[in-house]
């Protein structure tokens, strides 16, 4: 039986709400998670992690006593991403050495030829020992500073043909064209960022260029949450918070506060102190996510209808064109176990007036041509726009830096008629300006 009074109730279900669910219930606030299937909380950083998302996630866990946060591992398979654009084809995700290889393979730039043998004379077994120990002392430095709310300055430690490495990565990955006369690393950030934050962006800033490279040679785990989502609800409940399946039929405000709200499933109206989004809102509530840079609309191929299951896809693949990268479609998305296609995710703008079905025939020419990059079969399905969106900040060029850079907000604000409403707050994977699913575990327990 559901309470008439909350004094959080969180929209949305996945990771990263049923987390700050358990926080809020572990500080003794009376808390109701409300699983509206029109809010997705999906996004692909939150469920391909890397050493670093694991890292903060199992803090988490020791902080507020979750043990399923403490034994993340056993929930994880084997995951790797692609990266497909113009004659380039990037594999990563297993051991940091085999990834520093495979970058080095298709970036020759980032290392002198005459050093290459001090590459392949280290190990794989010290070099790996090597990374993980430098990525876990960066995450570190993250996580301190965000908790001093200073910024810090990382000094890269190892071999020097590894700081060379580096330091012509931090170089090159923001490449100007008119200076270059070439797109290869511009692909390579679109396609970075986009993988670890789903944002689209066409400059890192000196602070954000680390977390990417580490990232890129991180080993990638693909989260089981269909397991782990299920048991973190049994322990929501035992912690003494409420979780409901069911849509939400009506919302009330007043002088530009939020009063209360009415489940589809009948059990009255329910109020709340603050309402807290870990999804996009969809298109058919009337109040609507603003910011200042626009979002990118996802149509998607699906042959596989459930977003969650017990068999997820494991592969996360990407593609992009050098010409497109500063167009309205500058990538396209496929989620894939083996040799099967889950989910294909294809890009175009919101615009007043704009649909999905307007787009149907470039969806479908790019899905033929991308699939034929892969050992898939094309699957038969119906094409539909999903409540989903990316992140465009390609025209973001002000980083000015922050005491707290790591959390720094985006400006983001939850409206009805153009007006903010108070206790209505956005706290999915957008509301950090970087970082990605990282910045959001680090700031998951604000109050």
């Amino acid at each position: 039986m559901l309470k008439s009074r909350y004094q959080e109730i969180i929209i949305g279900m996945g990771l990263s709400s049923l987390i700050r669910g358990l926080i809020s219930c572990k500080r003794g606030r009376s808390t109701l998670l409300i699983d509206d299937a029109r809010f997705q909380v999906d996004s692909y950083q939150s469920h391909f992690l890397s050493e670093f998302e694991v890292q903060a996630l199992i803090r988490i866990g020791k902080s507020y006593d979750i043990p399923e946060l403490l034994e993340l591992k056993q929930f994880f398979i084997p995951a790797r991403v692609e990266f497909f654009y113009s004659n380039i084809r990037l594999v990563l995700g297993s051991d940091p050495y085999s990834n520093l290889i495979e970058v080095l393979r298709k970036f020759p730039e980032l290392l002198d030829r005459s050093d290459l043998d001090l590459v392949y004379k280290e190990s794989s077994e010290s070099f790996n020992a090597f990374f993980l120990e430098e990525l876990h002392r960066y995450e570190d430095s993250c996580y301190s500073s965000k908790v001093r709310g200073k910024n810090f300055r990382f000094e890269l430690q190892g071999p020097k043909w590894f700081k060379t490495i580096f330091q012509r990565f931090s170089q090159l990955i923001n490449d100007d064209f008119s200076e270059t006369k070439g797109l290869k690393f511009a692909g390579l950030n679109h396609l970075l960022s986009l993988s670890n934050e789903e944002k689209v962006k066409s400059y890192f800033p000196p602070e954000e260029i680390s977390f990417h490279f580490f990232r890129m040679l991180s080993p990638i785990y693909r989260l089981q949450d269909y397991f782990l989502l299920t048991q973190l609800k049994r322990r929501l409940l035992l912690s003494g918070g409420d979780y409901k399946e069911s849509s939400v039929q009506f919302w009330q405000f007043h002088n530009k506060k939020f009063e209360n709200l009415l489940l589809a499933s009948f059990e009255g109206v329910i109020s709340g102190e603050r309402v807290l989004f870990f999804a996009y809102p969809p298109e058919d509530v009337p109040f609507k996510l603003v910011g200042s840079y626009p979002v990118l609309k996802k149509y998607q191929l699906a042959p596989q209808k459930r977003s969650v299951t017990s068999r997820p896809s494991n592969e996360l693949v990407l593609f992009a064109d050098e010409l497109r990268l500063g167009s309205d479609n500058p990538f396209r998305i496929l989620l894939k176990s083996s040799d099967s296609m889950t989910h294909y995710h294809w890009p175009y703008p919101d615009l007043p007036g704009s649909k999905a079905e307007f787009y149907t025939s470039e969806l479908l020419e790019d899905f033929r041509k991308d699939i034929g990059s892969l050992p898939i079969e094309s699957l038969a399905t119906e094409p539909k726009s999903i409540e989903s969106v990316t992140l465009d900040l390609r025209s973001l060029r002000d980083y000015r830096k922050s005491e707290n850079f790591i959390l720094s907000q985006l400006p983001l604000d939850v409206i009805v008629d153009g007006q903010s409403i108070q206790g209505f707050e956005y706290w999915g994977h957008f509301r950090y300006r970087c970082l990605g699913f990282l910045a959001l575990c680090y700031g998951i327990d604000g109050i």
